[in-house]
């Protein structure tokens, strides 16, 4: 038996006759199929690439510049990934749903500072993902960029992570990516948007580009494991805070959450993708408050029962001891919950990056802007099972955090929880294609 690899190169379905593809020109989603044949997908083999530009008017014509738009910034630690709003694979005849990852430029937020370290994020990642390890090197290098700014990045998500072959025979796959509206892609350095409401990003030359074997059986019947990423929404205003979902997910590995400012979310002003604690609101100047809530316990639940844990974790900081310092139990489940700690081999994450020494406010010497380490990496998370085998039933069972902080100030603050299970896509000739969670 011969195989042979080759490698596709694939365009979207709908992009417009002028090959350019923006949130703001009315072209949120873009749809790539790789259509049914006799090869085998390797997974992990997927790239998205293609050309940036940041056009600081409606018109599309001018970039910004010191002179003009000077105050435009964009997230420097998802460079490119910050466009990406929603993440689907589905079954590209049938349309059945594989994974769908919802808020992924906040779970990528989360995923990419745990997973690089600062010599990827200070070399490979600027060239391949527009990473960068502060903000004004992603001004100066991206957001100002008088010319396109190329990419090729692979797309994060449990099916191309934990997955390994996809028999395009059996199940043809459909890539679905909705894009970010600018309004959370771009933020004001000073608080102020009136010389960037109009600032827009273009891509351009979108491709995806993947390696197939040809020559591999595809049995009639078979079945694919691979850990799923699916996203919930919540908020917090009150000093106890409590997380309630029906996950219907009978093979939990972990959780975790990120934390942002309600009012920063699909706001010019300020950082929608920030992951720092809970905090207070901030003045409207931008330069006062926006103090810590601290989180003072946290505790996961099963059915109203503690549970991995059955005691909760309790802060460093407290009324009597207004320490600083990061969380080192906390940040710990948050990383082990992204990935086991046997196998964290690299990352951003730092007690500089995820201690109270900052605020969520812009032009204030401790403002968010200004932490080092690529920026805030602050998180909770659990892991249940670190053998990765199978995990946690919550199929019948209510899920829950419960958190008691400082949020006396009704300053509502989103809270995004992303769950780590195993899911099994199974095919056979006389049942077709089926997703077990």
């Amino acid at each position: 038996m011969s195989v042979s690899k080759k490698y596709l190169s694939v365009q979207p379905n709908n992009v417009p006759s002028n090959g350019k593809v923006s949130f703001a020109r009315g072209n949120p989603i873009l749809t790539i199929t790789l259509g049914r044949q006799d090869a085998m997908l390797d997974l992990s083999s997927l790239r998205l690439s293609g050309d940036l530009n940041i056009w600081r008017d409606a018109a599309g014509t001018q970039h910004p510049t010191d002179a003009a738009a000077d105050e435009l910034r964009g997230s420097h630690k998802l460079g490119i990934y910050s466009v990406i709003d929603q993440l689907v694979f589905r079954h590209a005849e049938t349309k059945q749903v594989i994974e769908h990852i919802r808020h992924y430029g906040r779970f990528m937020s989360s995923y990419m500072p745990v997973m690089a370290g600062m010599q990827d994020v200070s070399g490979h990642l600027g060239e391949t993902a527009l990473i960068y390890p502060n903000y004004q090197a992603y001004r100066d290098s991206v957001i100002r960029n008088t010319r396109e700014s190329p990419f090729c990045i692979p797309l994060p998500s449990g099916l191309t992570l934990g997955a390994d072959k996809l028999p395009l025979s059996k199940v043809p796959l459909e890539i679905e990516i909705h894009l970010a509206p600018d309004s959370q892609v771009f933020y004001s350095s000073d608080a102020t948007t009136a010389n960037v409401a109009n600032a827009f990003y273009e891509l351009s030359n979108i491709e995806v580009a993947c390696e197939v074997e040809y020559g591999v059986p595809s049995p009639d019947t078979g079945i694919l494991s691979f850990n799923s990423i699916t996203s919930y929404f919540s908020t917090l205003e009150s000093t106890n805070s409590i997380i309630n979902f029906n996950l219907g997910l009978s093979k939990v590995l972990a959780s975790f959450v990120n934390f942002v400012p309600s009012n920063f979310v699909n706001n010019l002003a300020q950082d929608g993708f920030l992951t720092y604690m809970p905090t207070k609101a901030a003045a409207a100047n931008g330069t006062d408050d926006g103090a810590v809530a601290d989180l003072e316990t946290i505790s996961f639940l099963r059915n109203g029962e503690r549970f991995p844990s059955s005691f909760e974790v309790s802060s460093v900081r407290s009324a009597s001891n207004e320490t600083p310092v990061v969380d080192s139990q906390v940040i710990k489940g948050f990383l082990s919950s992204i990935i086991p700690e046997h196998q964290h081999t690299r990352t951003t994450v730092s007690p500089l990056n995820t201690n109270r020494n900052f605020t969520a406010t812009q032009n204030a010497v401790t403002g968010y802007r200004f932490i080092p380490d690529t920026g805030a990496a602050y998180g909770v998370g659990v892991l249940y099972d670190m053998l990765d085998s199978e995990g946690v039933d919550f199929s019948n069972a209510q899920f829950s955090i419960q958190m008691t902080n400082g949020l006396d100030d009704g300053n509502p603050v989103s809270a995004y929880l992303f769950i780590k299970s195993k899911v099994v896509v199974a095919w056979s000739g006389s049942q077709g294609v089926q997703v077990v969670m």
